[in-house]
This record gives C-alpha cells, structure tokens and sequence, in this order.
C-alpha cells in the first residue's frame, strides 16, 4: 500500500486551502512532483488571484510531517502573470 500524502495552499501562515482527501504517491519525490504540477495548473487559471507568488503549496504526510513548502512564484517553467 502507498503512502497518503496531502496537498495544502497556504497564505503567509494560515491554511486557505487543506486537502482533507488526500492522494497516494509512491515517495516524497512523487508527492512533491504531484504539487509541482498542481502549482502549474494554480498558477495558470485566469480565476484566481493574480498574487498567486504570496501562495505556498504545502505537501503532508498522513502524520503531519511536512515533506515541502513551495512558493508558487518559485516554479520554473511556469510564466508570471
């Protein structure tokens, strides 16, 4: 059985967005390469807030213990706004 990682989207230090489902990757490589694309996919809809760089992508395991924190700004490969 895989590990259950979650994908939280902070602001400064509160919690906007908790991910309360989940997702199983194999390691803490794949979960963090789960969030990179997610970031991708954040940072490009038009809908959102144009201050996305201020958003940080956070990846838990079913324990709690963080594997990463990303900023959304800090992407490559994603253009700015």
């Amino acid at each position: 059985m895989m590990p259950r990682y979650f994908f939280h989207l902070r602001l400064s230090s509160r919690i906007v967005a908790r991910n309360g489902v989940g997702h199983d990757c194999p390691d803490d490589a794949a979960a963090r390469e789960f969030a990179r694309l997610g970031t991708g996919l954040f940072v490009l809809d038009p809908f959102l807030p144009s201050l996305f760089e201020q958003y940080c992508f956070e990846v838990v395991t079913e324990d709690g213990t963080t594997v990463s924190q990303t900023m959304a700004g800090s992407q490559t490969g994603i253009p700015k706004r």
